[in-house]
């Protein structure tokens, strides 16, 4: 009697036990659904043709720097990696190269531990003789294309994206910033 009472108990455990995975599997599969349509959307990130995002940028000094309307080069920063490459060759060029080329520099620090930034990162970016324009704010910088340690390099006409390169090669930095777009010739 007690073999049956055991037998019987232990499959009532068993079919206890299958019902409550069953259950929390579904639960699993529904929470996951919901969960994917509920993401927000991702910005979708810029391509040829696009205009640059509208972003309220603050320089190092804290100053607000928007982009000039007269750009034609944009070299983004998305990590320390990357900024370990233009540094070294604005710091050579000194005070007004970009702005004789026609190019900004952006460099996304949003990820950076605010001490860091404020102790250490800020104060050695006030010594740089250029501006550099800062993205401080999550998710604003998503649409620049990037990748690790290498530099974004996007070309302007007009306003409008005309070319986008990753780079992290020195020479092809510098053949970025010198090469001038030719002015278009009118219709007759």
């Amino acid at each position: 009697m007690d073999q049956i009472n055991f037998q019987s108990t232990k499959m009532n455990f068993n079919l206890r036990l299958k019902t409550i995975i069953t259950y929390a599997l579904s639960f699993l599969i529904l929470f996951s659904a919901l969960t994917l349509s509920a993401e927000e959307p991702t910005t979708p990130t810029l391509v040829v043709g696009n205009t640059l995002p509208e972003i309220n940028y603050t320089n190092q000094w804290e100053e607000p720097s928007p982009v000039p309307a007269d750009t034609t080069k944009v070299i983004f920063i998305s990590d320390m990696d990357a900024s370990k490459i233009i540094h070294p060759i604005l710091e050579k060029e000194g005070k007004g190269y970009l702005e004789s080329k026609q190019a900004v520099l952006i460099s996304d620090i949003h990820r950076m531990p605010s001490l860091i930034s404020k102790f250490v990162a800020l104060p050695k970016m006030k010594s740089y003789p250029y501006t550099l324009r800062l993205v401080r704010e999550e998710k604003l910088a998503d649409p620049y294309p990037r990748t690790k340690g290498s530099l974004t390099l996007i070309q302007l006409k007009a306003g409008k994206i005309t070319k986008i390169q990753i780079s992290n090669g020195e020479a092809e930095i510098r053949s970025f910033l010198e090469t001038q777009e030719k002015p278009s010739k009118p219709n007759r």
